[in-house]
């Protein structure tokens, strides 16, 4: 059921990306709408007619926003795996956890270091 939602979103995806290259631009963006006056393309003006093309972008989007939703909730309810690498390593028995206590945990001191009563000592009085 996972592949068949993956392949329409994939689908819904090469359209969408279609149908925005294939609209022609509205005429130079935020540059036409503020210095040249209320043309039909600045923020003020008229409003352009809606093509055939603007719709199936408008519903192609939306579907697209659906399956991410749908592909989400599919992939999160099948979530008894482990989320990370080291959880799935640990898991699987590839990799033994780290038992052996550190050096400063049980007050050894580490190799090449005098322990902090020695160092006392050893301080002029």
């Amino acid at each position: 059921m996972t592949v068949f939602f993956t392949i329409i979103h994939l689908v819904l995806c090469v359209f969408l990306i279609l149908a925005v290259l294939l609209q022609a631009g509205k005429g130079g963006g935020l540059s036409a709408s503020v210095g040249g006056g209320l043309s039909s393309s600045s923020v003020l003006g008229g409003r352009a007619a809606t093509t055939f093309l603007t719709k199936a972008t408008t519903f192609v989007a939306g579907a697209f926003l659906v399956s991410c939703l749908l592909l989400a909730a599919v992939y999160d309810s099948g979530s008894d795996a482990p989320t990370s690498a080291s959880q799935r390593l640990l898991e699987e028995g590839g990799v033994a956890p780290v038992t052996a206590p550190l050096p400063f945990e049980t007050g050894a001191a580490v190799e090449g270091e005098s322990s902090a009563g020695e160092a006392a000592s050893a301080l002029p009085q």
